[in-house]
């Protein structure tokens, strides 16, 4: 062979001659190689100098991802010093996580259910929810957003032909008990008969109806509005000596502002403990307290307040096949022969009395009577029904089944002349759901549904078919409160949006829920809720006066204004150059304040103004009168800090959008669109002129300023690390992190300002070449219109400027979105109820 070159490796390919030996001395080899290992380890124990942990220090082709958190990934002679390395550290050793079949067992999901209880409030339905539903995080509650899958429409059709379920049970109940006089003496305070029907009318006193209320603070009224409750009194039946009971839903965002007016009107302490005389202590309560009770006794007798929030279901029902789903849903009670082995329950201690089985012999007639009506809506406004059922797990479809009513209504059309049997009475409206022990008691004594189970497949000989001991499960009272819907033919079909919410005792919302879902019923969340108020014409969650309202607006805000400032700067719509001065909430204080004062005014009164939305029913009636010019709008005298609530009908193309102007047009206005239609011209009647944002040189500058100054001071800790590492060499120099935290935070706020002004230069009535005296607050498509519609609400004054433009044909305003410079037509008429 050819020797090889000596720059090159020997290969066979290239040929060489290569002498290797033909054994090693493993005793020579060992010693050659014994300094290397030894000092290898020495540096690898050492703690001087040690820049890295053990396993960091390892050759490469030794080293493990996991290495960091497993230590039995290490070589064996190396994991004492890793073990150590890390207890030094105080960095706890991660532990492996338990597998997904031992995390899903029964009792370990239980727990952990427990825990992510802690922070926000369950409803029973959470778990079914939670699979199909966007679970969002508010008033202190975890509530369904919206269905996974497409809703809104199918909701719409649910609620127009169909039944549209959703839980209500986050609306805390407050029960008050007590004298008939006190307690209507009480509660007049708390409302006021130019709004309406009070909770003392002599409508809702015998318990047969349930109605809805506006609430103020005591003595505040018009101001001071904490929002719409619904109701419903306690039935009396004879030789009841315990006085009157009223059942209060209120929105958890007031609710305790209402328990807190409550105590104060009547002078109530708290029973369960010892509390100092302010009113924050004595509604303040342990977590372990159920239902707190505040009470007082009075001459004519003990005044009683018991929060019920958390122990009552309440299910909203939508829709004409509302009543064909409870129908279907729910089966009465049919009690069985007792024997001496029967088991006991609260039914069997209750009905002793003959007085009681006469009642549950009425209501099951009044029942199997109106049952099979074709909608809700046909039946008295606000009725209230008692019934007893029977589990309903005992009453469900093997498969979703949808409900439909019958076509037989000879029934009802006998009944109806039958001595007045389809009347409302007392006995129609009694139910044991009032009585707290006979709740606790069905609560205790629930079967659970493993229970059920077990004692099916022990008893039942066919599957699917009933066994004995399922006739002597316990029943379920439930209370029954019809929904009346739209009663105003002109606007909404007659009975749109009319149903029933059903109350349910704890530890029956979920198979209740269950069963009217598997009877046809389609489950909505919090958005399709909005969407029905919408669709019927209230505002629920935007009345500008209330608690709910401004709460909802300011955390619309905030998260507006966060998501607006994360944007660059070439991204964000610059609102100054389209004349808008609150893109993101409607300023309501300022805009009432600018049209009732003048700049001079303005400049020396710095007090806050208050405002109110108009409730009252005759100056509504006037109005609405006035709209279809048959009454002379200043003879209305209406007070000059309201608003006044309208409906918002777009004539053409284009939705606006929540937050929208509503401003006054001109002669020209009416001029342009009346050429516009006629030629077919959708566009913008006007079109606001693009300004000049005075801010803009002075944000550059100011960014360039305070960049320029972070990159001074991160040079000085650049050369003072450089400074002390040449003094100390050999050494880790660490220096402290930047405080620049408040210098950022100075930054963005004076950035904030000049990119969205707190007080703009023209006001909020001036801001825009045409005068704005209102804002909308919802706005959307409406499916039952065809058409854009919105819900806002105007100033007094700026309506009487509408009026004296618009003297001919129908009211018009100009609607311009946040985001659009073009104005566009849009009829109005008075709003209506939230």
């Amino acid at each position: 062979m050819a020797a090889a070159s000596s720059s090159l490796q020997y290969d066979a390919a290239i040929g060489g001659s290569v002498e290797l030996p033909s054994e090693i001395d493993m005793v020579r080899f060992a010693e050659e190689r014994r300094d290397e290992v030894c000092l290898m380890i020495r540096k690898m124990a050492s703690n001087e100098h040690q820049r890295k942990l053990m396993h960091q220090s390892l050759p490469l082709h030794m080293r493990r991802r996991a290495m960091s958190y497993n230590p039995k990934r290490l070589p064996r002679k190396f994991r004492a010093v890793h073990v150590a390395q890390f207890s030094k550290s105080g960095v706890s050793e991660k532990k492996k996580r338990p597998s997904r079949r031992f995390r899903r067992k029964p009792h370990n999901l239980l727990k952990e259910y427990e825990r992510r209880k802690r922070a926000f409030v369950w409803l029973e339905t959470h778990v079914w929810h939670a699979r199909r539903f966007h679970m969002v995080s508010r008033w202190g509650y975890k509530i369904p957003q919206t269905p996974c899958n497409k809703g809104y429409r199918s909701s719409y059709r649910a609620t127009s032909k169909h039944a549209l379920l959703h839980d209500l049970s986050y609306e805390g109940c407050v029960e008050v008990r007590g004298p008939e006089s006190t307690l209507f003496d009480g509660l007049r305070r708390m409302g006021s008969e130019r709004v309406g029907l009070t909770m003392a009318a002599k409508a809702y006193g015998a318990g047969t109806r349930a109605g809805y209320v506006w609430l103020f603070e005591d003595g505040h009224y018009p101001y001071g509005c904490l929002g719409r409750v619904r109701f419903v009194w306690r039935a009396t039946v004879a030789n009841d000596q315990r006085g009157r009971t009223v059942w209060i839903f209120a929105h958890p965002s007031f609710y305790r502002r209402l328990v807190e007016q409550l105590v104060s009107i009547f002078g109530l302490k708290n029973a369960l403990r010892e509390t100092a005389d302010t009113l924050e202590d004595i509604t303040r309560n342990p977590a372990d307290i159920r239902c707190p009770r505040y009470s007082t006794s009075t001459a004519a007798g003990t005044v009683e307040v018991i929060e019920l929030k958390d122990t009552l279901n309440r299910f909203h029902l939508t829709g004409p096949l509302a009543q064909a789903t409870l129908a279907k849903a729910l089966k009465l009670y049919q009690a069985p022969e007792q024997t001496a082995s029967s088991p006991q329950h609260w039914f069997t201690d209750y009905s002793t009395p003959k007085s009681f089985r006469k009642i549950l012999n009425h209501q099951t007639a009044y029942w199997d009577a109106v049952k099979d009506l074709t909608s809700p809506g046909e039946l008295s406004p606000g009725e209230a029904i008692g019934l007893v059922i029977e589990d309903p797990r005992l009453n469900r479809p093997q498969r979703r089944t949808k409900a439909l009513p019958s076509r037989i209504q000879a029934r009802y059309a006998a009944l109806a002349t039958d001595d007045g049997l389809l009347a409302p009475t007392t006995n129609t409206c009694f139910s044991p759901l009032w009585d707290e022990t006979i709740r606790n008691r069905i609560t205790e004594e629930q079967k659970s549904t493993h229970e059920l189970n077990v004692m099916r497949s022990r008893e039942a000989l066919v599957p699917g078919e009933r066994c004995a001991s399922e006739a002597y499960l316990q029943p379920v009272p439930i209370l029954l409160l019809q929904t009346p819907g739209s009663q105003d033919a002109a606007y909404k079909r007659l009975g749109y949006g009319s149903g029933w919410d059903v109350i349910v005792p704890a530890g029956y919302g979920l198979p209740l829920w269950h069963s009217l879902t598997r009877w046809g019923a389609k489950a909505a969340g919090q958005k399709e809720l909005e969407m029905i108020a919408i669709e019927s014409g209230c505002d629920r969650s935007g009345v500008p006066d209330t608690i709910l309202g401004r709460t909802e607006s300011a955390t619309a805000y905030q998260d507006a204004v966060a998501r607006y400032f994360r944007r660059p700067n070439n991204r964000r719509v610059n609102y100054t150059k389209l004349a808008i001065a609150s893109p993101f909430r409607c300023p309501w204080q300022q805009l009432v304040q600018e049209w009732n004062r003048s700049k001079e005014e303005m400049g020396s009164d710095t007090s806050p103004t208050q405002f109110f939305v108009l409730r009252d029913r005759d100056a509504l009636a006037k109005l609405r009168l006035a709209f279809e010019r048959k009454f002379n709008l200043r003879s209305i005298n209406l007070p000059p800090d309201a608003l006044v609530p309208l409906l918002l009908t777009l004539k053409t193309r284009g939705n606006p959008g929540e937050n929208a102007l509503i401003c006054l047009p001109k002669r020209e206005d009416f001029r342009a669109n009346r050429v516009a239609r006629i030629g077919g011209d959708h566009s913008p009647v006007y079109t606001e002129p693009l300004r000049k944002d005075p801010h803009e040189h002075e944000r550059k500058k100011l960014r360039t300023e305070h960049l320029r100054t972070l990159k001074r001071l991160r040079r000085q800790r650049v050369r003072e690390k450089k400074r002390r590492q040449r003094t100390n060499p050999g050494q880790l120099v660490k220096i402290a992190a930047a405080s620049n935290a408040v210098r950022v935070r100075e930054q963005l706020e004076r950035m904030a300002e000049l990119w969205l002004p707190g007080k703009p230069a023209n006001g909020i009535r001036n801001q825009c070449s045409r005068e704005c005296f209102g804002y909308v607050t919802q706005c959307c498509f409406t499916l039952t219109e065809g058409n854009v519609t919105g819900i806002g609400y105007v100033t007094v004054k700026g309506l009487e400027k509408l009026f004296k433009v618009c003297n001919k044909g129908t009211f018009k305003v100009l609607l311009r979105g946040t985001k659009s410079r073009g104005y566009r037509f849009a009829t109005i008429r008075l709003g209506g109820e939230a």
